[in-house]
């Protein structure tokens, strides 16, 4: 009779080799010189490159400033109706499906709403790039922060309103300094996160060429258009970018762990 360990071998292996390494390495195997060229020519490619960097690094700030927010109602408001109601909902924009996040935000901010700023609103400039990112990332920054609350010595904040300080006070001089770590985690999912939306970037942000065009938008855009070896040759990129972050959260972890 076959172990218990032994079936968790049988079915997890081959199950994660096919179901997420196999579709990286199919897709990276099909990368050409050709492609890779042709992408790096073209100025729309390193425009959605360059409003990708920065639109996520502006999601990834908004993100962890109102998750500090969050934390401070976490750690100090916990019965108040306030952080009931966003802790429930905190978790809303990962189960609602993206274009339904990017509809309400072109139906709250777009030309109805918004009109005097210009004739779309916020809608299809910059700003609801990053208001679009922004949505679908902002509650991995919450939990990081609000667990990173949890795990702080209950005692440190007891000293602090001890001397004196009032709850905000202690907030930002003795648990933001003890947050570091979370921060970091905070920011690195975030901005990952933000990197890798398309949905609701295009629903609210559009996707124009030079303008609000994204990288994952502009991975779309060349498979509809039949260029495929562009099309692989960005997802390349998107793939070499997450990689990055991912592995920079894997180090800052495994010093974590080793330190402790």
């Amino acid at each position: 009779m076959m172990s218990r360990k032994n079936i968790i071998d049988v079915l997890f292996i081959p199950l994660f080799l096919l179901l997420v390494i196999y579709p990286l390495v199919a897709l990276l195997g099909r990368l050409t010189g050709g492609g890779i060229s042709e992408t790096f020519q073209d100025i729309y490619f390193w425009q959605s490159f360059k409003n990708t960097l920065i639109a996520a690094l502006a999601a990834a700030l908004l993100s962890l400033l109102l998750a500090l927010g969050f934390g401070y109602y976490h750690l100090f408001n916990r019965n108040t109706i306030i952080y009931k109601i966003a802790n429930t909902m905190n978790d809303l924009p990962i189960a609602i499906p993206h274009t339904v996040a990017g509809l309400a935000l072109l139906l709250a901010f777009g030309r109805n709403a918004f009109g005097f700023i210009g004739p779309t609103g916020l809608a299809f400039t910059l700003v609801a790039v990053v208001m679009a990112m922004f949505f679908v990332s902002y509650p991995l920054a919450a939990r990081t922060i609000s667990s990173g609350v949890d795990q702080i010595d209950p005692e440190i904040v007891a000293v602090a309103r001890s001397l004196g300080d009032i709850p905000y006070k202690a907030y930002l001089r003795v648990v933001i300094p003890a947050l570091s770590e979370a921060l970091f985690s905070g920011f690195v999912l975030s901005y990952a996160r933000s990197l890798s939306e398309f949905a609701a970037v295009a629903m609210f942000g559009g996707n124009v060429p030079g303008t609000t065009q994204v990288l994952a938008s502009y991975v779309f855009s060349k498979v509809e258009e039949g260029e495929l070896g562009m099309a692989i040759t960005a997802s390349a990129v998107c793939i070499a970018i997450s990689a990055l972050l991912v592995a920079t959260l894997s180090f800052m972890n495994y010093r974590r762990v080793k330190d402790a």
